[in-house]
């Protein structure tokens, strides 16, 4: 909700205080006349401005301003007709409660046609501002400029061709005229001085010099027009917030019996501010070319508010309410239309260049390229089409053997499913080739039948412990033996089977260490499976940030581009409040705080797209503190307050 938005819904709370305040003093009333014949005309008339005043009332708190429309045709019912008027109660006091309802009716009016105006000036200033940020950003930079300069070359030589053939138009008229040779040299001489003239001089280097410097004159030209404009603007929403309903008639801890006793003080403030916003609605469209025209408009104002006193001789009539309600419809059905009428077609002439104008080049590339680029596709169709079947059929298989695949082993190696163990040998491997070792050794020690002493005893498992320790020492001698005469030993199968039976040693030897090797991997197991799902969930994760980045909704740009506003925002409140030279009372002209508004409904605009609950509440308080607060010292003080304490949702 704006700053004006707060200020109509403040003086509409304290209009309701003051209708509860005549309630209260006029209770009695009927009391007194409650049996006379004209009672229940009297009563329907009562009814009948309340329900205005209540119609007139501020709707809701996020949208308190009535349309103009509305308004008028409320304060239409407000005066009825003579012959309406005619047997009434005739007395002091009712005629009283009366008219102060009707001058409350009015009251309610004038302050809903005061919101209905600052909004338009207001909203008008918005567009204004955003039309001079494009002019400024494309003022920054040469490129832009140059852009800008290619953007509008068909409009310009379009402009140039219109006015040859307009001066060869003239040319030939005047050739079918022949004019004396003394007029023609008197046309000579004033076609010289004409081009030594101030406002030709200025325009010499956009004639003479590059289309570039051409169109960067144009852009100056229209966003100076438009900051006269936004200035006029601003002046209006100062001069009319300020003085419209002042201070100390508003204020809260007003007291109100006082106020509305005090007849002449209320019904001059509503009259002071009815005739303020006339006449500076009807001195804008005459004077748009001054620069400061606060003061101007304010003494006007009260030169005609003191004529108007004087002319009716410092009182009151009754049908003083009809005519301020007469100045509102005039102010809301055609003061107000023509400044809007005025605005637009400043802001029409002096925009940015229309979508069209600006995308002509490449929408002019498309078309020119749309039948080559249309046969290319025909002609490469197919192979576009397994393009797109082969990077599909890429991508699933991808999730599936690189994403799914090992989630679903990852998953089995939790649960411990045998499916997904990790095995580099079977498991009766070694068992098998041990017991065949040991069957061998044996069966070599008893075929050698090597002599020994009689009460010698062959302990079998004796040997069979040895070989599965690793220890084949009787074999090893044999095989050392049958080295000396390895003919005899080859021969015989000695040599040769000892041989074999390393041979299974060393098989078995592998196997065990294999076996080592697979039991540290079966403890590893889960660690395996994050790392053969590690590569897949990369890959993944950063293709799908990739198409999120380039197709999504680019979340984090827009966040950042929003406190870039937020920030840029900040600081023209900060320059608005130091750029005006210092005033004697240290505070704003009105120009000054009216730029001031439109910065602070930037601020609440920029605010709502960053900061939520308690924290926009805060910042609400402190843009209405920085509204509210007269000093300018204060003022840069709230501005420097706001810089560090929101700075958290400005980097």
């Amino acid at each position: 909700m704006s700053f004006i938005n707060d200020d109509i819904c403040r003086l509409d709370t304290q209009l309701d205080q003051i209708k509860q305040e005549i309630n209260d003093l006029h209770f009695t009333s009927v009391e007194t006349h409650k049996h006379t014949h004209d009672l229940n005309a009297y009563t329907k008339h009562i009814s009948d401005i309340e329900n205005v005043i209540s119609s007139l009332s501020v709707p809701s708190k996020f949208r308190p301003i009535l349309p103009a429309e509305h308004i008028v045709k409320l304060t239409l019912k407000l005066f009825r007709s003579p012959g309406e008027s005619h047997g009434l109660l005739s007395n002091a006091s009712t005629d009283r409660e009366l008219e102060e309802l009707t001058w409350l009716a009015v009251t309610k009016a004038t302050v809903q046609t005061l919101g209905v105006i600052l909004r338009s000036l207001l909203d008008r200033s918005l567009l204004l501002n955003d039309e001079i940020s494009y002019w400024d950003t494309i003022l920054g930079s040469y490129w832009h400029i140059s852009v800008y300069t290619l953007q509008t070359l068909p409009y310009r030589i379009w402009r140039r061709l219109a006015k040859s053939r307009h001066n060869r138009n003239d040319s030939d008229a005047k050739a079918r005229f022949p004019t004396p040779a003394s007029v023609r040299w008197t046309h000579f001489y004033e076609l010289i001085q004409r081009c030594f003239f101030a406002g030709n001089l200025h325009a010499l280097p956009a004639n003479l010099l590059s289309p570039f410097v051409a169109a960067r004159s144009e852009i100056r030209r229209k966003r100076e027009r438009l900051k006269l404009m936004k200035d006029l603007n601003a002046h209006g929403i100062g001069l009319l917030m300020r003085e419209c309903f002042p201070a100390q008639a508003n204020d809260d801890s007003c007291n109100l019996t006082r106020c509305i006793s005090a007849d002449d003080y209320w019904r001059k403030t509503v009259c002071r501010s009815v005739t303020l916003m006339e006449i500076f609605l009807q001195k804008l469209p005459s004077d748009s070319g001054l620069l400061d025209l606060g003061d101007d408009i304010l003494s006007a104002a009260n030169k005609e508010f003191a004529c108007l006193q004087t002319e009716s001789g410092g009182k009151h009539s009754v049908r003083a309410p009809e005519l301020v309600a007469k100045q509102l419809h005039d102010i809301l059905l055609r003061l107000l239309p023509a400044h809007n009428t005025l605005v637009l077609a400043t802001i029409d002439k002096h925009r940015r260049p229309s979508r069209l104008v600006r995308y002509w080049l490449p929408l002019s590339m498309l078309l020119l390229t749309a039948s080559t680029s249309f046969k290319v596709l025909k002609n490469r169709r197919h192979q576009l089409i397994r393009w797109v079947a082969n990077a599909v059929e890429t991508t699933v298989e991808f999730w599936s053997n690189w994403v799914f695949d090992p989630i679903q082993r990852l998953i089995g190696t939790i649960r411990h499913d045998e499916k997904s163990e990790i095995a580099l040998m079977s498991k009766n491997s070694l068992e098998a080739d041990r017991a065949s070792l040991e069957r061998m050794v044996v069966d070599f020690i008893l075929d050698r039948g090597d002599p020994k002493p009689q009460d010698h005893v062959l302990d079998i498992s004796s040997i069979t412990n040895k070989v599965r320790e690793g220890d084949l020492t009787p074999v090893l001698r044999a095989y050392e033996k049958d080295l000396r005469t390895p003919f005899v030993g080859t021969v015989r199968g000695d040599l040769v089977r000892a041989l074999l039976i390393q041979i299974q040693k060393t098989k078995v030897d592998v196997e065990i260490a294999i076996g080592g090797i697979d039991a540290l991997l079966k403890s590893q197991e889960l660690v395996f499976g994050f790392v053969g799902l590690t590569p897949g969930i990369l890959v993944s994760y950063a293709s799908l940030r990739w198409f999120w980045g380039l197709f999504g909704n680019r979340k984090g740009l827009r966040m950042g581009r929003r406190q870039d506003e937020l920030r840029h925002a900040l600081r023209a409140a900060h320059r608005t409040l130091i750029s005006p030279t210092p005033a004697p009372t240290d505070v704003l002209a009105y120009r000054d705080h009216g730029l001031l508004i439109c910065d602070a409904e930037v601020l609440l605009q920029k605010a709502e797209a960053l900061l939520s609950g308690a924290e926009l509440r805060a910042f609400r308080e402190d843009v209405a503190d920085l509204i509210n607060q007269k000093l300018v010292v204060r003022q840069l003080e709230i501005v420097g307050r706001m810089g560090w304490v929101y700075s958290k949702w400005m980097q």
